[in-house]
């Protein structure tokens, strides 16, 4: 292939019998392959496919269309406003009763643009796609950890992701073409025949070709062909195709410290508050009493029956730091989290 561009080249996939297979019924070009177009928008906006879907982010709608395939959806739509505008109500993620000041931004303005607006006493996330790529939604607000108006806010952030991809252009790499045929065929086959070891919403969106949200096989591969034969795939559509995505947070902690005063016979405690950014709540927590002689905890022993936010000091925590530590605790499983730990800044000082 030396002094050719190995772009321009015809890549051959799918043979008549492959066709015939599949019962698609649809003539090939010369020599049974697909040559490469241009994957690129060549429109004034990009126009969004739907259905929008998401994966994994709890509170929002898991499409902005009722289909038959796809779970109960929550309360929250994704809603698709003049076909290039993406606005998502915030209200019941960030309630206004201890969250304010909610602003967005997007890792790469050129792939989509995000803000965070307010109307009507509420704010909504604004989306507006570009291109084709992966950005990353950061969406932040004050959290007021007290209902004390003195009291200071805290700054907490969720991040979620986008993937926008040419309709079509399964690869990703840029091209409507044979390639993408292939790929599409096998992701496909692997659906119906469940050889996928999990289910991608983001690959699954792609696959929907003909858009009516359930992957088909025999349904999306015509689709696929019939598209690019017809010119409605490629560089004369300018429809993308996007779906959200949850990126896990790791859990806020809140008045991580130990109140009281730490002498013998006293009652210390912490008034600990971990918030899941990503569901919006309060989690759950365990606790266990320690004591050790190290102030970094190296030798710490377990306190037996010390299970609570508070704790009595007893005689055998004298000369020794205090530690508590806290477990939050996920799900109707109980599954634990990992933990933090918190200690004393002094030991328990000697009887006098």
């Amino acid at each position: 292939m030396k002094g050719k561009n190995k772009r321009n080249t015809l890549k051959p996939i799918m043979k008549k019998s492959m066709l015939a297979a599949l019962g698609l019924g649809i003539a090939l070009p010369v020599a049974g392959s697909l040559p490469q177009v241009q994957a690129g928008a060549i429109g004034p906006s990009l126009e969004i496919s739907r259905p929008v879907l998401n994966e994994g982010i709890s509170w929002l709608n898991v499409s902005s269309e009722q289909s038959n395939g796809l779970p109960i959806m929550p309360s929250v739509p994704i809603v698709v406003e003049q076909s290039n505008l993406i606005t998502i109500d915030l209200s019941s993620h960030f309630p206004s009763d201890n969250l304010t000041l909610i602003s967005a931004k997007s890792s790469n303005d050129e792939i989509a643009s995000v803000n965070a607006s307010y109307e009507n006493s509420r704010y909504k996330l604004v989306v507006v796609p570009f291109a084709s790529g992966i950005v990353n939604i950061e969406i932040t607000a004050q959290y007021n950890t007290s209902q004390d108006p003195n009291s200071e806010s805290e700054t907490i952030t969720d991040n979620i992701e986008l993937y926008i991809s040419k309709k079509g252009d399964f690869n990703n790499d840029g091209y409507v073409d044979s390639a993408d045929a292939v790929e599409l065929f096998s992701y496909l086959r692997n659906i119906q025949y469940g050889r996928s070891a999990s289910v991608s919403y983001v690959e699954m969106n792609k696959a929907d070709i003909d858009r009516n949200g359930v992957p088909d096989k025999t349904n999306d591969m015509s689709a696929f062909m019939k598209g690019y034969i017809g010119g409605t795939l490629g560089a004369k559509d300018n429809s993308y195709v996007l779906t959200f995505k949850q990126k896990q947070d790791v859990p806020r902690v809140f008045k991580d410290t130990i109140e009281g005063n730490n002498y013998y016979q006293e009652t210390i405690s912490s008034d600990v508050q971990v918030l899941d950014v990503d569901t919006g709540y309060n989690m759950h927590l365990s606790y266990q009493w320690y004591n050790s002689t190290s102030p970094t905890g190296e030798d710490m022993q377990e306190i037996i029956g010390a299970t609570d936010s508070s704790y009595k000091i007893q005689i055998g925590d004298i000369d020794k730091y205090l530690i508590l530590k806290v477990t939050p605790i996920v799900g109707p499983y109980e599954s634990e989290i990992k933990p933090f730990i918190i200690i004393t800044k002094t030991p328990v000082p000697k009887l006098t």
